[in-house]
């Protein structure tokens, strides 16, 4: 399913995120129906138009991107009670380029990328009193397409993510809270064009994950620990890494191309297990997976026999729930229906629907209590 504009002891991390979710649980409000659909102010309704979420904060919280009726594509951000703040980052081109929210940590702060006039794309942060500072990792290109691509948040304010130089070669970097910028490269990474480190998400612990290309443009799974070592991963049959996220316990989820068409779901535990998966009634394009939370719950999207999308939620049981949202398409052959994008540790997932009309909504949905 393509998203509209696409044309991560007293003192130590695991003590203040336990707090932290303690104290946000206790102040969470549930959602009064089990499937919220909503749309941001100004959200267009033709063709690739509307709202899609990337992210949602533990307190429910939700951002990502809206794209109006003259295919300009802006952020948001939505509270738990529905009130929304619309807004471009400095140096954005909403209808060349854009201004995308990837992630919001729990303190809702929001990271994302703009593309500005010349189609070069740049890293934002937004800070929750909605200041927004731009940033170009050291050595980042500046020609078409070129810069940040992929981006991630913890609940320490540290961003990750990757991005491509003037070669179109990848490298994956940490921005400290403070500004302080750290490059790295996976030892094993090509050094071509389109090959070397892919940096998707963040834990509180520091911990990176993604996927990294090989001189001979093989994919492997991307694990980069605090202290800077690479204990990558590999499934047998995989031929490329489509996503990968890492919770604060350790898991990591994600799915990874098997052959020339077939997604596979996996989760992989601290210890090196590996599970894959597809998800029932999965057709020959499988399981996409787009978003891990701290219980080992993910969600994503299952593509049938007949090539519709159908949101999931996968629990770190294994069990697998299914479920389309009022008013998806259902076209044979489109790709298109309903997926989920993000998912908090209260096991909220936010994602997006295209209806009859191409347009794109926006839904909460909450889990059976």
């Amino acid at each position: 399913m393509m998203l509209p504009h696409a044309s991560k002891f007293a003192g130590s991390p695991l003590f203040v995120i336990l707090g932290l979710f303690t104290a946000l649980t206790v102040t969470a409000q549930a959602p009064a129906q089990k499937l919220t659909i909503f749309d941001a102010p100004g959200a267009g309704t033709g063709p690739n138009q509307g709202t899609s979420p990337s992210g949602i904060s533990l307190g429910g919280t939700i951002t990502g991107n809206l794209t109006d009726s003259g295919y300009g594509t802006h952020g948001f951000v939505r509270t738990p009670e529905g009130q929304f703040t619309n807004f471009d980052a400095p140096g954005a081109d909403p209808v060349a380029g854009c201004t995308c929210p990837t992630a919001i940590n729990d303190f809702g702060v929001v990271t994302g990328y703009l593309i500005d006039t010349s189609l070069v794309v740049h890293g934002f942060v937004r800070a929750r009193d909605g200041k927004i500072t731009v940033f170009d990792p050291p050595g980042a290109g500046t020609g078409v397409y070129q810069g940040v691509q992929l981006l991630g948040i913890n609940n320490f304010g540290a961003v990750a993510g990757s991005y491509t130089d003037g070669n179109n070669v990848a490298h994956g970097f940490v921005r400290a809270a403070d500004g302080k910028f750290t490059v790295f490269d996976d030892p094993a990474g090509g050094t071509g064009a389109f090959q070397g480190t892919w940096a998707y998400t963040i834990n509180d612990f520091g911990v990176i994950v993604g996927a990294t290309t090989y001189s001979d443009n093989s994919s492997h799974g991307l694990l980069r620990t605090f202290n800077g070592s690479y204990p990558d991963f590999q499934f047998p049959t995989a031929t490329n890494y489509n996503t990968a996220y890492i919770n604060d316990l350790g898991v990591i989820a994600g799915s990874y191309l098997q052959g020339a068409t077939d997604f596979i779901g996996f989760q992989r535990t601290p210890d090196g297990k590996m599970t894959e998966y597809s998800a029932p009634g999965a057709g020959p394009l499988g399981t996409f997976v787009f978003a891990l939370n701290l219980e080992g719950t993910a969600t994503g999207y299952v593509e049938d026999s007949n090539n519709e999308a159908h949101s999931f939620v996968r629990y770190a049981s294994g069990r697998i729930v299914e479920f389309d949202v009022p008013g998806q398409m259902h076209v044979p052959g489109t790709g298109l229906g309903s997926s989920g994008l993000a998912i908090n540790a209260l096991g909220q997932v936010a994602g997006h629907l295209h209806d009859a009309g191409y347009a794109v909504h926006a839904y909460l949905w909450q889990p059976e209590e």
